[in-house]
């Protein structure tokens, strides 16, 4: 039985190659667009968040749906998913609209972390997985990159 676990992980990771391989097709790129607050309740917080997936195929790419979560600063901020799904044109892009929502004590927490580093670039991250049609296992993503936030301004003297 510990042969059989021990082999069990390198052929899945291999038919999970093949699969992808034996499909010609190339994992579509997702990232963030925008992030913009919709509505502040009491409890949580709705954001809408807009993603860019790119196809570099050269033929048509379904995305069947999106699971993924928005970290800043190595901590989750959201999570969301998307089960519409979405064709992408061969090596074009689309932009595909999602709502969120955070929890008000974590994002206060947040905010307070991220008000000590005022003007100070922040990294943001985000990571998940997209269902393809044609494809037996989901493809996973992971972008990075940073922002700023803006000054609040100064009082007036």
């Amino acid at each position: 039985m510990p042969l059989l676990a021990r082999l069990s992980l390198p052929v899945l990771l291999l038919l999970t190659t093949a699969c992808q391989s034996f499909s010609g097709l190339e994992a579509p790129e997702v990232s963030l667009s925008s992030l913009r607050l919709e509505s502040a309740g009491v409890f949580e917080q709705r954001w809408q968040a807009v993603l860019r997936a790119r196809n570099p195929n050269d033929r048509a790419v379904t995305i069947k749906a999106l699971d993924y979560e928005i970290l800043v600063n190595g901590e989750r901020l959201a999570r969301g998913n998307n089960n519409e799904a979405t064709t992408l044109p061969a090596l074009d892009d689309v932009l595909i609209t999602t709502s969120v929502s955070t929890s008000l004590l974590g994002t206060l927490q947040q905010l307070q972390r991220l008000q000590q580093n005022a003007g100070e670039p922040l990294t943001y991250q985000l990571k998940g997985s997209a269902r393809v049609a044609g494809l037996a296992f989901p493809i996973h993503f992971d972008r990075e990159g940073e922002f700023t936030l803006p000054m609040a301004p100064q009082p007036a003297n």
